[in-house]
C-alpha cells in the first residue's frame, strides 16, 4: 500500500515508518525537516522524504492523493507559546487542514489519527486538544481510525523510560492504582506494530480507550 505519514521523521513516525517498510508498504514522509540527518539505515533509503510544512505550503497534496492511508503523527506534548509552539498549531490546525484536502478528493485516502487514551492533570490542555482533533475527524464521512496509546516508551527518549517505571511502580500502591488507570506505558516499537495491524485489517486493542 502506499503510506503517507505526516511527522514520519518524528519518534514515532520514524519507527512506524521503519514497521511499514519492513512489511513492504510504500512510504512518504512529510514534514518541515525532511529526511534526519543521522538516519543512515537501510530502511530509511527506502522512504520517500518530503520536506514540506502541512501549516505553510501545499507540496504534500500529491503524497495524499496516491496515498491508500494518511497517518496524522504531528504533535507536541508541552505548549511554548513564546516560539509560536501552541497545541491548537501543532494537533488541531494539521488535523483541519489534512481533513480539509482530504475532502477535495473524489476517492479520499483513509485517514488515522493518533491521539491519547488518556492525560495526567498537568496535561489537561493537552487532553482537551487531542478530543477536539477527534470530534473534529467523527463529524467527516471520511473513513478514519482513531488510536488511543498512553504513555510512549522508548530508550531513545530516557524521560519516557523514567516516566514508565514510575506509572508502573504506582499501579502497584494500593488506592494508587485507580489514579492511573489509563496510563498503560506502551514501547514505540509496540505502538508501530499495533498501527501496522490496523493499516492491514487486523484487529487492535488501540482502537478505542481503555480504563
Amino acid at each position: 500500500m502506499q503510506i503517507t505519514i505526516f511527522g514520519g521523521s518524528g519518534f514515532i513516525g520514524q519507527k512506524l515508518s521503519e514497521e511499514l517498510i519492513n512489511r513492504g508498504h510504500h512510504v512518504t514522509s512529510i514534514s518541515r525537516s525532511g529526511k534526519p540527518s543521522d538516519l543512515t539505515t537501510v530502511w530509511s533509503q527506502k522512504v520517500h522524504w518530503l520536506r514540506s510544512d502541512v501549516l505553510t505550503d501545499d507540496h504534500w497534496h500529491s503524497a495524499v492523493q496516491n496515498a491508500d492511508w494518511v497517518i496524522d503523527t504531528i504533535g507536541i506534548l508541552r505548549e511554548n507559546p513564546s516560539k509560536h509552539i501552541t497545541y491548537k498549531r501543532f494537533i488541531l490546525e494539521p488535523v483541519q487542514i489534512i481533513l480539509a484536502y482530504l475532502n477535495t478528493q473524489a476517492t479520499p485516502a483513509k485517514f488515522l489519527f493518533l491521539s491519547a487514551n488518556s492525560a495526567p492533570f498537568p496535561l489537561k490542555k493537552y487532553m482537551n486538544a487531542k478530543l477536539q482533533a477527534e470530534q473534529l475527524i467523527q463529524e467527516q464521512a471520511i473513513k478514519s481510525v482513531i488510536i488511543y496509546p498512553s504513555l510512549v516508551v522508548d530508550k531513545k527518549r530516557f524521560s519516557s523510560v523514567i516516566g514508565a517505571s514510575a506509572m508502573n511502580l504506582l499501579k502497584k500502591i494500593p488506592g494508587v492504582k485507580k489514579l492511573t488507570q489509563g496510563y498503560d506505558p506502551i514501547s514505540r516499537e509496540h505502538l508501530a506494530v499495533e498501527i501496522a495491524n490496523v493499516i492491514e485489517g487486523k484487529a487492535s486493542p488501540y482502537t478505542h480507550r481503555r480504563t
